[in-house]
């Protein structure tokens, strides 16, 4: 069974000015029914082949909550009935402490690993939640085990649940071995904060073994990201104490956590890193703590693996052990030579042996190989034609490899003609790298050399290159990852092109899995431009609902031939996250999650017109009517984009079209409703034919975060 895998790296720290921190959080609110924003899940893991109880707490409000969407297959939830609920906490969107029971139901095949979540309430789809899917049974924390004499008693294996809930919380766990064993305790924490909506201070975990007499036997800090992996080998019967904190003593009632304490073998990577997305059967070999020399295991992946990176368990012969991420391909794997390879490059700039110690291939490919000694460098020779354009992408340290991957390309007497490092994937730092476009500068032989920035080497230092032509295609991207919709009313999703190679082609849109009463009309990302639109309405009668949906970008590329080569890509989703000091970031979740439910607090939205016609020069006015609920005195405010502190995130005007500002009234306060937005034509603002630009309207629900809503398509002609 396969899960996507998506970058395990928590999000840079980067925000606004401070002065915008006061502003920030739950008292800038102005909605009357906010989506829930989940916080935490109490416990943090749920077991495979069993069903768990788990209590979930959020800001706002979770009553009336009805079903439970998880990310993958084979791990399913339910709402557990709430006793102290009370219906009319239903229409409220006060409860600033929200709760409510679940029940994760694990099968026996379930990949573990992190999963979103979300639970569908009559306010909303919430925010994205995580749980943690372990191996061995789950342990919560008790109530008092801050201090050594009080260490919690476990029995090991377990997977330890709790959190580091205050300032200078310290908690203890005592177990006992009877015989020399090596245990591996592994930590999520951080890693389950990287998707919060609003965490404005994320844990930095640390484990510490200790004796029972208290002295340090080993610690760890930062392993995946800023979670801990300890591997100790106790060698005499005893008492030992596992001991549970923040790096820096600080604290906070959603930092939980998850400790899966096991004597299983952990599996942290495999070689080779990349398999064929064919179907056929693959044999790795097993890598980590533990692990029996030349363990191998036989791995399957499907076609439509192709160019993704996906997660897959790991056994021994009658031992189930954790999974591990690989990369599918249709592409020829080339493995590396394993003889020695050349001496490093002279400091003259050359290397006579690259000719008979580099591995050839020819392009597109996969390199496989590994840094499996200090100091190695590996080398792999192609031919390439004047002008000829190549993609070279490293897959290392994504994948669990040690590797901190350094790639150049050389020429054929050996000097270097470009490198590249790190590198940002879904808006994620990593360690790997890429180096697009490149331009073969002559007819030759050209050199792919892949060695660790460190000069470090060994078994666990895998990687995979993908090798491809350089032609010009996009990315397209979703913001965000939830469009909350109520019966009768409109809302929009925002798509960002990412050109690359040079490609400036129209993108057209598509969106796939609506919920029942949902209709869509798609709009397109014009040549040039950022951004595009999707417009979305529920029908009046439309019940209460949810579904996961995939949006899809196409456009056509010409070909030298005169042909046209049709390109598709899959929208990505980011779900919004509020930076401290009030700047909005972003992070990749695996689901964009459509929502109806029960009418919020703008009821009907009406324009003037719905067709806009602008001669280059000109300008046209919209009037717009915001109907609000009959207890809504909030703040609205018009426009035809996302935005927050006047930086753009959605804009899909077309080049030269803007608002004319100072002809616009965009505020409407109090019991306001009625505003007007002017969109105005440059005098050079180039020809376009009914554009959808719907117009919006937002309700703050905090200093970053908004509802959205929208009237009628609106379509802009500029003639």
């Amino acid at each position: 069974m396969l899960l996507s895998h998506l970058p395990r790296y928590i999000i840079p720290f980067f925000g606004a000015a401070v002065l915008f921190l006061s502003l920030a959080g739950s008292a800038y609110s102005q909605t009357n029914n906010s989506y829930p924003m989940l916080m935490s899940i109490r416990p943090a893991a749920a077991c495979i082949g069993t069903s768990t109880d788990h209590e979930l707490s959020a800001r706002y409000n979770l009553a009336g909550a009805s079903s439970v969407i998880v990310s993958g297959t084979g791990v399913t939830a339910e709402l557990l009935p709430n006793e102290a609920e009370k219906p009319e906490d239903k229409d409220r969107n006060d409860v600033m402490s929200s709760k409510c029971k679940l029940r994760f139901t694990c099968v026996p095949e379930a990949v573990p690993g992190i999963r979103d979540f979300r639970v569908m309430t009559p306010h909303g789809v919430s925010t994205i939640g995580q749980i943690v899917v372990a191996r061995e049974p789950i342990v919560s924390e008790a109530t008092d085990n801050d201090v050594l004499e009080k260490s919690q008693t476990i029995t090991l294996p377990a997977t330890l649940c709790g959190a580091i809930e205050k300032g200078e919380d310290l908690d203890f766990f005592k177990f006992h071995v009877d015989q020399p064993v090596a245990i591996t305790f592994h930590m999520v924490s951080q890693r389950l904060q990287n998707r919060l909506h609003d965490m404005q201070t994320r844990v930095d975990p640390m484990i510490t073994l200790r004796n029972d007499m208290g002295s340090t036997l080993a610690s760890s800090d930062n392993h995946y990201a800023g979670d801990p992996l300890l591997h100790y080998q106790i060698d005499r019967p005893g008492d030992y104490v596992l001991e549970v904190r923040d790096v820096r003593y600080q604290g906070n009632a959603d930092w939980t956590y998850s400790i899966e304490c096991s004597t299983r073998p952990f599996v942290t990577m495999v070689r080779p890193l990349v398999l064929a997305a064919n179907g056929a059967p693959s044999t790795v070999q097993l890598l980590g703590f533990g692990v029996p020399a030349n363990s191998q295991q036989a791995m399957q992946l499907p076609a439509d693996s192709d160019g993704r990176i996906v997660r897959v368990s790991t056994e021994l012969p009658s031992q189930p052990l954790q999974s591990v991420s690989v990369v599918g391909t249709s592409s020829p794997i080339v493995p590396e030579i394993t003889a020695p390879v050349g001496t490093p490059t002279a400091t003259d700039g050359t290397n006579p042996a690259l000719t008979t110690s580099a591995t050839p291939f020819t392009v597109p490919a996969v390199l496989s190989g590994a840094i499996d000694k200090p100091s190695e460098v590996d080398l792999f020779q192609f031919e390439a034609k004047a002008q000829e354009k190549f993609t070279f992408e490293v897959l290392a340290r994504r994948l669990g490899s040690s590797l901190d991957p350094k790639l150049r390309v050389l020429n054929e007497p050996g000097a270097a003609l470009s490198e590249v490092d790190d590198m940002t994937f879904d808006r994620v730092m990593s360690s790997d790298g890429m180096l697009e476009n490149w331009v073969a500068p002559a007819d030759g032989k050209y050199t792919v050399e892949i060695k660790d920035l460190h000069g470090r080497g060994g078994i666990d230092f895998p990687y995979a290159v993908r090798v491809t032509r350089a032609e010009p295609y996009f990315l397209v991207e979703a913001d965000t990852d939830k469009t909350e919709l109520a019966p009768a009313i409109a809302s929009v999703i925002y798509v960002k092109a990412l050109r690359r190679n040079g490609f400036a082609g129209e993108i057209q849109l598509a969106i796939d899995g609506l919920p029942p009463g949902v209709t869509a009309v798609a709009g397109r990302i014009l040549s040039g431009r950022p951004d595009g639109a999707i417009w979305l309405s529920a029908s009046p009668d439309a019940a209460i609902g949810v579904s996961n949906v995939k949006i899809t970008g196409t456009s056509m590329l010409d070909q030298a031939d005169g042909s046209k080569k049709p390109l598709v890509a899959m929208a990505s989703t980011m779900q919004e996250v509020y930076m401290p000091g009030g700047g909005r970031g972003h992070y990749p979740v695996e689901m964009h999650t459509v929502s109806i439910a029960k009418p919020m607090d703008v009821r009907k939205i009406s324009l003037s017109t719905t067709q806009i016609e602008l001669k280059p020069g000109a300008s046209q006015r919209i009037d717009i009517t915001v109907e609000r609920a009959p207890d809504y005195k909030g703040n609205v405010t018009l426009d035809v984009m996302l935005q927050h502190l006047e930086q753009p995130y959605g804009n899909p005007l077309p080049t030269g079209v803007t608002v004319d500002v100072g002809a616009s009234k965009t505020l409407l306060t109090g019991t306001e409703s009625a505003g007007y937005i002017t969109l105005k034509a440059a005098a050079e603002a180039p020809l376009v034919d009914k554009h959808l630009v719907p117009i919006t309207v937002h309700v703050s629900i905090n200093f970053v975060m908004k509802h959205t809503f929208t009237g009628d398509p609106v379509y802009v002609t500029v003639k």
